[in-house]
């Protein structure tokens, strides 16, 4: 028997609290200037210190939750601080993040947006991984019209993202960790 193609999971999904933002994505290749490939390389260089970061955080939250919980707030802190002096260097806007509990996979995200995304939206997902506090950029699709959220006031929002290895690379860790602490969790 065969899966029907929206069935088909190229990965493990889990339910997660994560910090969250997401925008239509509007960009477009023509609006590249000088400032932002230089605004990009260095965000390029920050986001792979983040990475490493993240990775020895995680392995020292597995064995003390409580210097790993600190070492996460520690980073997101400095996150938070290096994004406040960002909008006034580079004109962009600061991100807020809603906590929020999200269906999460290396390939896809599942939560209740605001606003109802037609199928085929372009979207730029910003993530803020709990307890590590890892931050990843994603950009995706939604696949699927959204549904109301019943109880709710948003719309079940489902996206498909861009490969992009490095960012799945550590959302697919991340999802592995979350997913073994919860069969421990149940044993």
């Amino acid at each position: 028997m065969t899966t029907p193609r929206s069935e088909r999971r190229k990965y493990y999904r889990i339910n997660d609290d994560v910090l969250l933002h997401y925008r239509v994505d509007v960009s477009s290749d023509d609006d590249a200037s000088p400032g932002v490939q230089l605004e990009v390389a260095t965000g390029a260089i920050l986001a792979e210190i983040d990475r490493e970061l993240n990775h020895t955080i995680n392995r020292i939250w597995a064995r003390d939750p409580d210097v790993g919980r600190a070492l996460g707030l520690l980073n997101r802190k400095i996150s938070v601080l290096g994004s406040l002096t960002a909008p006034t260097e580079s004109g962009a806007e600061s991100v807020s993040y809603q906590r929020t509990t999200v269906n999460l996979s290396g390939s896809g995200i599942a939560f209740e947006a605001t606003e109802r995304l037609p199928e085929g939206t372009a979207v730029i997902i910003e993530i803020g991984l709990l307890p590590s506090q890892s931050s990843l950029r994603l950009q995706g699709r939604v696949v699927a019209s959204p549904e109301a959220v019943t109880n709710g006031s948003g719309y079940w929002t489902r996206v498909e993202f861009d490969e992009d290895l490095d960012q799945q690379e550590e959302l697919i860790r991340h999802v592995v960790q979350k997913q073994g602490m919860l069969l421990a969790d149940n044993r």
